[in-house]
C-alpha cells in the first residue's frame, strides 16, 4: 500500500507490513459470519496471529499512548497487513470494502481494488511478496494538518504508524497455468518508508486490526515536505 503519485494514497504494490499471505486452516467462525464482512470464503485462521519478531516498537507519542498499546497497535498493523494480502490474492474486494479493515477503504484500498480486477481480467491472481519491517513508529498526528488529509480523501485521526521496511519486495501475477509475472519488484536492501493513520478497531472475527485512515509515502518529496517530522525517518 506505498502512496502513488504525490498526494499520498493507498498501495497498490507490496507494503511495508511483514505478514505472509497465510495457508488455509481451520477456524472456528461459520462462513456466515465472514459473507456478513464481504468475504466470499473463510480466511485462515493464522492470520489472527501475529508475531512482532525483530520489529522494533518505538513510542513517539509523547506520554499520550502508553507503551502496551503502541504494541497492541503495531500488532494490530500487521494483522490488517495480513488480512489485506489474503484478501487481494483471493480477489476479495467486497471485504476490503466492508469488513471494517479500513475506516477509508475506498481511499486506501482503491489501487488494490484496481489491480485484483486487472488481474482478474487477465486470467490472472495477485500475489506479494512484501518489504521486511524493521520498526514501527507511533506518532501523534497534530490537527492541523486535517484538511491536507481531507483534500486526498482521507480521514484525519489523532495517530499513525511510520512504518520503516527494507526489500526485496515484489509484486506478482499468477495465471491459470502457474506461469509468474513481476510486475513490480524493489530489489534488496532498498528502504522504503510509509506513514499509516488510523485507529483501532477490535473485530470479533479478525481480531484487533489498525484500520487506516490515510495512507502516505514518505519516499515522495511532496508528502515528505507536507507532513514534515511525521515522515521522518
Amino acid at each position: 500500500m506505498i502512496a502513488a503519485g504525490c498526494g499520498g494514497g493507498s498501495k497498490a504494490q507490496p507494503s511495508a507490513r511483514q505478514s505472509a499471505v497465510a495457508s488455509p486452516a481451520p477456524t472456528s467462525a461459520p462462513l456466515s459470519a465472514w459473507q456478513r464482512l464481504g468475504a466470499t470464503e473463510v480466511p485462515p485462521a493464522s492470520l489472527k496471529r501475529v508475531s512482532l519478531g525483530s520489529i522494533q516498537v518505538v513510542n513517539q507519542a509523547a506520554g499520550a499512548v502508553s507503551d502496551a498499546d503502541a504494541r497492541t497497535w503495531a500488532e494490530a498493523y500487521l494483522r490488517e497487513y495480513g488480512y489485506l494480502s489474503w484478501a487481494v490474492s483471493r480477489g476479495q474486494e467486497a471485504f476490503l470494502l466492508q469488513s471494517g479493515l479500513s475506516s477509508a477503504p475506498r481511499a486506501i484500498f482503491q489501487p488494490n481494488l484496481g489491480e485484483i480486477a486487472q488481474a482478474r481480467q487477465a486470467g490472472s491472481r495477485v500475489e506479494w511478496q512484501s518489504y521486511t519491517v524493521r520498526r514501527l513508529v507511533v506518532r501523534a498526528v497534530p490537527q492541523s494538518l486535517q484538511a491536507l488529509f481531507q483534500s486526498h480523501q482521507f480521514a484525519w485521526k489523532p495517530y499513525a504508524i511510520f512504518v520503516d521496511q527494507v526489500g526485496p519486495s515484489a509484486d506478482i501475477w499468477v495465471d491459470a497455468q502457474g506461469h509468474r509475472t513481476v510486475r513490480f519488484r524493489s530489489p534488496a536492501g532498498a528502504g522504503a518508508h510509509e506513514l499509516v493513520g488510523g485507529e483501532l478497531n477490535r473485530d470479533p472475527l479478525m481480531g484487533d486490526v489498525w484500520a487506516p485512515a490515510s495512507d502516505w509515502s514518505c519516499d515522495d518529496v511532496h508528502n515528505h515536505l507536507n507532513l514534515g517530522p511525521l515522515c521522518s525517518a
